[in-house]
Protein backbone atom coordinates (compact mmCIF):
# COMPACT_ATOMS: atom_id res chain seq x y z
CA UNK A 1 0.00 0.00 0.00
CA UNK A 2 1.61 3.58 -1.02
CA UNK A 3 1.32 6.11 1.54
CA UNK A 4 -0.05 9.11 0.43
CA UNK A 5 0.53 12.65 1.70
CA UNK A 6 -2.05 14.51 3.42
CA UNK A 7 -1.79 17.81 4.54
CA UNK A 8 -1.97 19.21 8.00
CA UNK A 9 -4.09 22.25 10.02
CA UNK A 10 -1.15 24.34 9.05
CA UNK A 11 -1.32 22.96 5.47
CA UNK A 12 2.22 20.88 6.05
CA UNK A 13 2.20 17.90 3.67
CA UNK A 14 2.38 14.55 5.44
CA UNK A 15 2.43 11.11 4.79
CA UNK A 16 -0.65 9.30 5.71
CA UNK A 17 -0.36 6.40 8.77
CA UNK A 18 -0.92 3.20 6.59
CA UNK A 19 -3.94 1.57 7.64
CA UNK A 20 -3.08 -1.85 9.41
CA UNK A 21 -6.05 -4.08 10.09
CA UNK A 22 -7.58 -7.44 8.59
CA UNK A 23 -6.42 -7.76 4.87
CA UNK A 24 -3.89 -4.90 5.06
CA UNK A 25 -1.46 -6.79 7.95
CA UNK A 26 1.94 -4.36 8.80
CA UNK A 27 4.95 -3.43 6.15
CA UNK A 28 7.47 -5.30 7.99
CA UNK A 29 5.64 -9.01 8.13
CA UNK A 30 4.48 -9.00 4.27
CA UNK A 31 6.52 -11.29 2.02
CA UNK A 32 9.65 -12.24 4.19
CA UNK A 33 12.08 -12.60 1.53
CA UNK A 34 13.67 -16.22 1.40
CA UNK A 35 9.68 -17.58 1.90
CA UNK A 36 7.16 -18.51 -0.29
CA UNK A 37 3.84 -19.80 -0.42
CA UNK A 38 2.40 -22.47 1.81
CA UNK A 39 5.30 -24.10 3.52
CA UNK A 40 2.44 -27.16 4.73
CA UNK A 41 0.96 -27.42 0.86
CA UNK A 42 4.79 -27.56 -0.52
CA UNK A 43 6.05 -29.85 1.46
CA UNK A 44 2.69 -32.60 0.49
CA UNK A 45 3.08 -31.66 -2.99
CA UNK A 46 7.10 -32.75 -3.03
CA UNK A 47 6.01 -35.99 -0.45
CA UNK A 48 3.39 -36.87 -3.35
CA UNK A 49 6.01 -36.67 -6.06
CA UNK A 50 7.09 -39.72 -7.84
CA UNK A 51 10.31 -41.53 -8.32
CA UNK A 52 11.04 -44.65 -9.84
CA UNK A 53 12.17 -47.04 -7.59
CA UNK A 54 13.30 -50.77 -8.19
CA UNK A 55 11.43 -53.30 -5.77
CA UNK A 56 12.07 -57.10 -6.56
CA UNK A 57 13.87 -56.37 -9.60
CA UNK A 58 10.86 -54.56 -11.32
CA UNK A 59 11.16 -50.74 -12.19
CA UNK A 60 7.92 -49.14 -10.12
CA UNK A 61 6.57 -45.49 -9.80
CA UNK A 62 6.21 -44.78 -6.02
CA UNK A 63 5.55 -41.55 -4.12
CA UNK A 64 8.76 -39.69 -2.02
CA UNK A 65 7.07 -40.47 0.80
CA UNK A 66 6.61 -43.90 -0.43
CA UNK A 67 10.29 -44.46 -1.34
CA UNK A 68 11.36 -42.45 2.41
CA UNK A 69 9.88 -45.43 4.62
CA UNK A 70 10.96 -48.23 2.00
CA UNK A 71 14.03 -46.77 2.50
CA UNK A 72 14.07 -46.15 6.43
CA UNK A 73 12.62 -49.88 7.09
CA UNK A 74 15.28 -50.74 5.21
CA UNK A 75 17.84 -49.05 7.43
CA UNK A 76 16.28 -50.04 10.41
CA UNK A 77 16.01 -53.65 9.76
CA UNK A 78 19.76 -53.51 9.06
CA UNK A 79 20.22 -52.75 12.43
CA UNK A 80 20.94 -48.64 12.10
CA UNK A 81 20.05 -47.40 16.03
CA UNK A 82 18.87 -44.27 14.58
CA UNK A 83 16.97 -45.41 12.13
CA UNK A 84 15.26 -48.24 14.20
CA UNK A 85 14.58 -45.40 16.71
CA UNK A 86 13.10 -43.31 13.86
CA UNK A 87 10.93 -46.11 12.27
CA UNK A 88 9.37 -47.28 15.54
CA UNK A 89 8.28 -43.17 16.01
CA UNK A 90 6.72 -42.74 13.16
CA UNK A 91 5.01 -46.43 13.46
CA UNK A 92 3.54 -45.37 16.61
CA UNK A 93 2.66 -42.26 15.19
CA UNK A 94 0.67 -43.48 12.09
CA UNK A 95 -1.07 -45.95 15.03
CA UNK A 96 -2.07 -43.26 16.81
CA UNK A 97 -3.34 -41.21 13.96
CA UNK A 98 -5.78 -43.90 12.96
CA UNK A 99 -6.45 -45.11 16.82
CA UNK A 100 -7.98 -41.40 17.12
CA UNK A 101 -9.92 -41.11 13.57
CA UNK A 102 -11.21 -44.95 13.66
CA UNK A 103 -14.75 -44.86 16.10
CA UNK A 104 -14.93 -46.73 19.32
CA UNK A 105 -16.30 -50.42 18.59
CA UNK A 106 -18.77 -49.77 21.89
CA UNK A 107 -19.73 -45.61 21.78
CA UNK A 108 -21.89 -46.41 24.96
CA UNK A 109 -21.75 -44.07 28.40
CA UNK A 110 -21.28 -46.08 31.58
CA UNK A 111 -24.98 -45.26 32.17
CA UNK A 112 -25.81 -46.70 28.61
CA UNK A 113 -24.23 -49.84 29.88
CA UNK A 114 -25.64 -49.59 33.14
CA UNK A 115 -29.50 -50.20 31.84
CA UNK A 116 -28.38 -51.97 29.09
CA UNK A 117 -26.89 -54.99 31.87
CA UNK A 118 -30.19 -54.34 33.53
CA UNK A 119 -32.84 -54.84 30.84
CA UNK A 120 -30.19 -58.23 30.14
CA UNK A 121 -30.45 -59.33 33.47
CA UNK A 122 -34.43 -58.74 33.53
CA UNK A 123 -34.50 -60.69 30.03
CA UNK A 124 -33.21 -63.70 31.59
CA UNK A 125 -35.71 -64.52 34.21
CA UNK A 126 -38.78 -63.85 31.72
CA UNK A 127 -40.08 -67.61 31.27
CA UNK A 128 -39.86 -68.81 27.49
CA UNK A 129 -43.28 -68.48 25.74
CA UNK A 130 -44.77 -72.17 25.55
CA UNK A 131 -44.40 -74.06 22.77
CA UNK A 132 -40.55 -74.02 22.46
CA UNK A 133 -39.91 -70.31 21.04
Amino acid sequence: MIDKPSKTASGKATLAEPKIGRGNPPQHTRFAKGKSGNPKAIMMDAARDQVTATIAGKERKISKIQATAMQLATKAAGGDPTSIGRFLDWMDEFEARAAAARPEEFPFSDADLAVIREVYKRMQLCEPPEGGH
